[in-house]
């Protein structure tokens, strides 16, 4: 089965690869960068294993938004896949995966979204890993 690509990104981030692995499940991290808008609060909670869940509730004005999913791969501090469902913005679910690999001071981070989601996504995708690169950046 193949799944249309909605989002790819890569790019260098100043920090060691655990610690960018760190930041997609540690939730206090997540918090701070994963659909983080000036205006909105997160709260996040995650089992990070393979077919452990995680959820990231948004809360902005009278706005409630859920970003649900699954881990299917957890390999620290290299690979991270996931599924992602958020109802409020697209129907069906978007499959994520994540490869972080050393280059030099750096971590190389190998974003991919495919499956479902909004029409925006690479947009979106690539605003929220510059939110990430300048969070790492200032650790």
């Amino acid at each position: 089965m193949s799944f249309d690509i909605k989002a790819r990104v890569s790019l260098l981030i100043n920090a060691d690869p655990h610690l960018v692995f760190d930041a997609w499940v540690d939730p206090p991290v997540m918090e701070q960068w994963l659909f983080k808008s000036p205006t909105n609060n997160l709260s996040a909670l995650t089992d990070p294993q393979p077919g452990g869940t995680f959820s990231i509730v948004e809360r902005d004005e009278d706005s409630v938004i859920t970003h649900d999913g699954i881990y299917s791969v957890v390999k620290r501090p290299g690979h991270l896949a996931f599924s992602l469902m958020v109802p409020q913005h697209f129907t069906g679910t978007a499959l994520i995966e994540i490869v972080i690999a050393s280059e030099g001071a750096q971590s190389r981070l190998d974003f991919q979204a495919a499956g479902d989601g909004p029409e925006d996504a690479q947009k979106l995708w690539h605003r929220m890993l510059a939110n990430l690169a300048r969070l790492l950046d200032r650790k």
